[in-house]
């Protein structure tokens, strides 16, 4: 082909004329499919030499199998074995593998192994709840009562306890006599708190007639959930020195202050209740009295009129009072003054 510069002739391959250095326009040639499809059938190796390729890949020398001496073999495993141990070792000493052992450990009552398991798994934790209430029970049954209270009273000063570690801390707290600090922590407790912790809630004492002004006598009753109720009647604040509510208490004309407190099972007060009762009484008609008084030298049967609404009280030897014989029928009397 010439050189469309020169016009020289330049031998088929050159890109640049070697004489002018101009670009060579060579029109490339296209092959047919057919032409392709013979070619790559030609350049495709048969089977049996890529058979005969594979062989001898796998035969080369440096694809052959390694060979470890011994020595090499034991530094192999003992790397294995340490890198096994490392992670096993990492599993083991997780907070939840030492939480599941510490409570198997309470479940088997080895109490001091529960306690120091739980207590490197609180190192991981510290605030988990469970854990904590967990290490606390520990110490409890190990006897340490104290260190129990100490682990759980952050959690009920902070208002974050859930109602297992309210019930531990309450128990803990009335083994200890501190029934008092019992009553005001579950008394500003919520309602799922109290109702968890009721066994150890004293209710207040019910009284019934409800306080107020009567024109005539009443019989006042107390009730509640409580083992004794203790309770005064001058407005004075009762204690455990007080009279103990036994039978109902009959209210007299005038001015009744009641004042009570209940104590449970567990030995926890209720709160105090106030109650003012006024007794204003309307004098009823006088009851009559048949036959009237004199000697008399047969048997006598005694009536006696009573008005309505009223109770008759009477006696013979003197001035009849609330505790005298109530009339209900009449009354025989052999000879009578």
């Amino acid at each position: 082909m010439k050189c469309p510069k020169c016009h020289k002739e330049v031998e088929k391959g050159f890109l640049y004329c070697p004489y002018c250095l101009a670009e060579i326009p060579w029109v490339r040639e296209f092959s047919t499919v057919e032409t392709l499809m013979k070619k790559e059938q030609q350049n495709r190796p048969s089977e049996k030499k890529q058979k005969t390729e594979i062989i001898k890949y796998f035969k080369h020398p440096k694809r052959r199998k390694l060979k470890f001496s011994r020595k090499q073999l034991l530094c192999l495993l003992l790397c294995a074995a340490i890198l096994l141990g490392f992670f096993c070792y990492r599993q083991l000493n997780t907070f939840s593998a030492l939480y599941s052992r510490a409570k198997k450990q309470y479940a088997q009552q080895n109490y001091e192994e529960a306690q120091r398991i739980a207590e490197n798994a609180l190192d991981k934790n510290p605030k988990n709840e469970a854990a904590n209430l967990l290490l606390a029970k520990s110490m409890e049954k190990s006897g340490d009562k104290r260190s129990a209270l100490l682990v759980l009273r952050p959690f009920i000063q902070n208002k974050t306890a859930g109602t297992g570690i309210y019930k531990e801390y309450v128990k803990l707290l009335t083994q200890e006599g501190k029934t008092n600090e019992v009553r005001l922590i579950l008394k500003s407790a919520d309602r799922e708190v109290q109702n968890a912790c009721a066994e150890y809630i004293c209710e207040t004492p019910v009284s019934n007639p409800a306080p107020g002004t009567y024109t005539t006598t009443q019989t006042l009753k107390l009730e509640g959930n409580c083992q004794k109720i203790y309770y005064t009647l001058d407005g004075s604040t009762p204690t455990r020195k007080s009279k103990v509510y036994t039978e109902p208490i009959i209210l007299m004309e005038g001015t009744t202050e009641l004042k009570a407190f209940g104590v449970n099972d567990k030995n926890i007060e209720s709160d105090v209740i106030s109650r003012k009762y006024v007794i204003v009484l309307n004098a009823p008609k006088a009851p009559k009295v048949t036959p009237k008084s004199g000697d008399y030298n047969k048997k006598t049967e005694i009536k006696i009129t009573v008005p309505d609404g009223c109770k008759a009280y009477y006696a013979f030897d003197s001035e009849p009072d609330l505790n005298s014989t109530v009339y209900e029928q009449p009354i025989d009397r052999k000879s009578v003054v």
